[in-house]
Order: structure tokens, then C-alpha cells, then sequence
């Protein structure tokens, strides 16, 4: 969770229950999950699990709990939305700043090139990878 709400444009909530999966959807508005490992994944785990990704998407995300403080929990997600654009880089500067043998390891997986090109929809990203990849 903490690695990947270190992105720009990522909002991940840690989701252990039901619950959990619910009040973040609803009230951070969020695009990624983070699941415990093996926590409460014993003895009806396969339950947990599906129960968390009802509650995950039964309603269109962002209407906020409880429902009377939607407004206040709206807008303050806009302002630490704000926050973010300014505050994190984008994915086309963060790459070439890396260390590169790193980044091109990460790249050189059996599929990588195969899945992110035919998929991929941001231009400049595509061609930063490009020029990274060789």
C-alpha cells in the first residue's frame, strides 16, 4: 500500500474486511487495493475474499459514508487530490531518473513489451518507455 500510494495517480487503501473494502471505496474513492497476506484467509478466507470484492464495487465508488457527510468527504478528496498533482511526479519523469539497469530489468519481463504497448494509452509514457527499452 505504502509503495504504491508513493505514485502519481494512485490512491491504495489497506483492505482486511468487508468493511474495510466498503468505507474505502465510498469515502477515499480510491483505485487500488492492498489485501493483508494470509490475514483472516483461513477457514472461510475464499468467503472474506469474495465478500470484500462485494463490497468493493456494489455501488459507484466516491458516494461517501455516512451518506450525509458525502459533500465535506468529496470535497476534501479533491483538495488532497489537488495535493498530489503537485506534490508527485509523472510516470515519464520518474523513470529516466531511476536507475536505469533497475528499470530496464523491470521492462524485460517475457510479456512486458507484448502487453504494454498493445495496451497502453499515454503517448508520452509509451515513449519514454521506448527510449529506456532501446
Amino acid at each position: 500500500m505504502l509503495a504504491l500510494n508513493s505514485f502519481p495517480g494512485v490512491i491504495c487503501g489497506h483492505v482486511a474486511t468487508p468493511l474495510d473494502a466498503y468505507t474505502f471505496a465510498q469515502i477515499n474513492d480510491g483505485n487500488a487495493i492492498s489485501l493483508p497476506f494470509a490475514l483472516g484467509f483461513g477457514w472461510g478466507g475464499d468467503l472474506n475474499l469474495e465478500y470484500i470484492f462485494e463490497k468493493l464495487f456494489c455501488e459507484p465508488s466516491g458516494g461517501g459514508y455516512p451518506k450525509e457527510r458525502a459533500v465535506p468527504e468529496q470535497r476534501n478528496k479533491k483538495i488532497l487530490d489537488q495535493v498530489k498533482l503537485v506534490t508527485y511526479k509523472t510516470m515519464e519523469e520518474i523513470l529516466p531518473a531511476l536507475d536505469q539497469e533497475l528499470v530496464k530489468g523491470a521492462f524485460a519481463g517475457k510479456n512486458f513489451k507484448e502487453y504494454f504497448f498493445a495496451d497502453a494509452t499515454n503517448e508520452s509514457l509509451k515513449a519514454v518507455v521506448k527510449d529506456i527499452i532501446g
